[in-house]
């Protein structure tokens, strides 16, 4: 596999979570609350689930010199 295959399979993948933790997010919001408004914003912060735990871990794996700019 070469690089921009990575790239892209990568992307696709984030994308692929991204949606599903909206659409799981969304779906409980309605089901337990019954409103769509509600549902609707608990759906868009499903999306930030996913690159918020994305940036923790790529933040957790950094090497230690690289905050010194090394």
């Amino acid at each position: 596999m070469d690089g921009n295959a990575f790239a892209t399979t990568v992307f696709v993948a984030f994308n692929v979570l991204s949606i599903t933790g909206a659409v799981v997010c969304a779906r409980r919001s309605y089901t337990r609350h019954r409103r769509p408004a509600r549902a609707l914003m608990a759906g868009i912060g499903g999306l930030f689930i996913v690159p918020l735990v994305l940036v923790v871990c790529v933040a957790l794996a950094r090497p230690q010199g690289a905050s010194r700019g090394f």
